[in-house]
């Protein structure tokens, strides 16, 4: 009776330690991967916020306002105004645009650029001048509004493709001529992926930015207010910045940019492409802008 009683003691003490260490092995397993997630994060996790691609939403099928670096090849900073401002720039097809409007105030050789008076009947087609943006938009993304004797620095009308113009451009880089711009456009509608079904003029939508279109009452389909988080394929990134002309004009609305190439000498009208609201392709070079308005520029690779 004395020898059941040690044995069941025994085999007692054997269950207990058996217990013990499963239960020590368990601990120092749960130890070892609390380790491991505090210490463990996955590459590139760190901040997802601001990436390209998404923006701001990144939920289900609309991805927010975020200007996404999509398009052939966007580079980030990759040239440097005479005020020491950065743009990220485009590769598109055989040519490399500046994919942010220019916000200088100098030219290349330190040259001041001065700033207009506002109000009706203080614009000039002769005087350099660059003006602030409407009220609400950034510079740092709208930019300055130049009028065309600002841009061009007293360089003559250009058709040249490159236009061989650097006007207010930073170094190694030219406003572009009419002949660049449709360079531009005809590369964009050969790329199915930037075309709005089947028409190769549809491109406005692959060349605007995600937001800033105030087009609720011209949503239709193609056009760049039309499920606007859906734009910029390519990373041109076209700001509806509007334009000056003694008062600001359809901010929102529509932009046109700068060209070199004058195609009406007795009404002073220069080619300026234009991307509007209720508008699927891209208007205005041929009918163009005055040289006396003021519109933001865009700049291309030497």
């Amino acid at each position: 009776m004395k020898n059941i009683k040690l044995l069941s003691v025994f085999l007692f003490s054997i269950l207990l330690c058996f217990s013990l260490a499963i239960v020590s092995c368990h601990k120092e397993k749960l130890g070892n991967n609390q380790n491991n997630t505090d210490t463990e994060v996955p590459s590139g996790s760190e901040d997802l916020e601001g990436e390209s691609g998404g923006g701001e939403g990144g939920e289900g099928e609309n991805p927010g306002e975020g200007e996404e670096e999509t398009g052939d090849h966007v580079i980030p900073n990759g040239v440097t105004d005479a005020d020491g401002n950065q743009y990220n720039t485009v590769v598109l097809g055989n040519q490399v645009w500046m994919a942010e409007n220019l916000r200088t105030t100098h030219y290349a050789d330190g040259t001041t650029i001065p700033e207009g008076e506002y109000g009706y009947g203080h614009t000039s087609d002769t005087d350099p001048y660059w003006y602030a943006p409407a009220d609400g938009y950034n510079v740092s993304q709208h930019g300055y509004l130049y009028n065309w004797p600002a841009v061009m620095h007293g360089a003559e009308s250009s058709t040249a493709n490159p236009s061989g113009v650097q006007g207010l451009c930073p170094s190694g880089w030219h406003v572009p001529s009419k002949a660049e711009w449709e360079q531009l456009f005809n590369y964009v509608g050969s790329q199915s992926e930037y075309v709005c079904g089947d028409n190769p003029a549809n491109i406005a939508k692959a060349m605007c930015v995600t937001k800033d279109w105030a087009c609720d009452e011209y949503e239709f389909e193609c056009t760049p207010g039309y499920e606007s988080w859906s734009n910029n394929a390519t990373g041109f990134s076209a700001y509806p910045c509007g334009w000056y002309g003694g008062a600001y004009m359809d901010p929102g609305m529509n932009v046109a940019y700068w060209s070199t190439t004058v195609i009406d000498v007795t009404h002073l009208l220069i080619a300026a492409p234009r991307f509007i609201c209720y508008s699927s392709t891209v208007a205005g070079l041929t009918s163009g802008s005055q040289m006396a308005v003021a519109q933001p520029l865009r700049c291309v690779k030497d």
